[in-house]
């Protein structure tokens, strides 16, 4: 009788725990199943919140891979011009020799968004963007032949979204204009002409306030100069750009010094 007891009971348990283990897998996977790597999977957010603490290199640097590991799981046209974004931060803010490597990959990440989507602005802005900063960097008269894909990336961003990145385009094109020699379509004129554009769409980017106080200085048109610089001092940064804004504001103060001088010597 006791061992046809103790053989009941086993019966009983067996049953209990073939009722419970589904239960312990749905509910515990994690008691049943070995760890997966992929446990380390990456939301944009998680990503936009490394790329918000670019100043330090090092989350810039996770940032690229954060997005870039987000692309692998899911191909996303927004995550492949935030790629084109975080490449451009990158060259802009690394050692010379590292800087061309870096907005190439700014530029291939770009053309993959427009691949993905060709109505999605952010992957024309980013390829132009790169564009531009890969030929200064190599140099401009190196570089004439980016002048003309820069205009198309730009006017296709003016056509899906003209206030994309606060009016990116137009402030893309008045730059542009600045940097060339007139031999190759640049000039003052036309740069304040795109920069005013840019200011219109949105009046407290510090950075096209910078732009056409340069245009200003050339000119040597002093109190318009002055405007922008003192407006970019005493204004708040826009969320988001603190880091931007950061250098603009030291820019700005080094120009009001210089054209001081500059203007106690005329």
């Amino acid at each position: 009788m006791a061992v046809v007891a103790a053989v009941n009971r086993h019966v009983v348990l067996l049953r209990i725990l073939s009722c419970c283990l589904p239960v312990i897998f749905v509910v515990w996977p994690q008691f049943c199943l070995p760890q997966s790597t992929s446990d380390s999977f990456y939301s944009l957010p998680q990503c936009d919140t490394l790329y918000s603490q670019r100043v330090d290199t090092k989350k810039s640097q996770e940032a690229a891979t954060c997005y870039e590991e987000l692309f692998a799981k899911h191909p996303d046209a927004t995550v492949a011009a935030r790629l084109g974004k975080t490449y451009y931060w990158l060259g802009a803010h690394s050692a010379k020799g590292e800087q061309l490597d870096l907005f190439q990959k700014g530029i291939d990440w770009s053309k993959k968004a427009i691949a993905l989507d060709p109505k999605n602005p952010g992957g024309y802005f980013w390829l132009g963007v790169n564009n531009g900063k890969y030929g200064e960097t190599r140099g401009i008269l190196k570089s004439l032949f980016l002048v003309n894909p820069i205009k198309d990336a730009m006017n296709q961003v003016i056509a899906l979204d003209p206030d994309y990145e606060y009016g990116g385009a137009y402030r893309v094109l008045g730059r542009m204009y600045f940097k060339l020699p007139r031999f190759a379509g640049g000039g003052i004129d036309k740069s304040i002409e795109y920069l005013k554009k840019s200011l219109a769409s949105a009046p407290n980017i510090s950075t096209t306030r910078l732009f056409l106080a340069e245009c200003y200085l050339s000119q040597k048109d002093y109190k318009r100069a002055h405007h922008e610089l003192i407006t970019i001092v005493n204004t708040s940064p826009v969320s988001g750009l603190e880091p931007e804004f950061a250098a603009d504001k030291a820019e700005a103060h080094r120009l009001l010094k210089e054209m001081n001088r500059k203007m106690k010597q005329e």
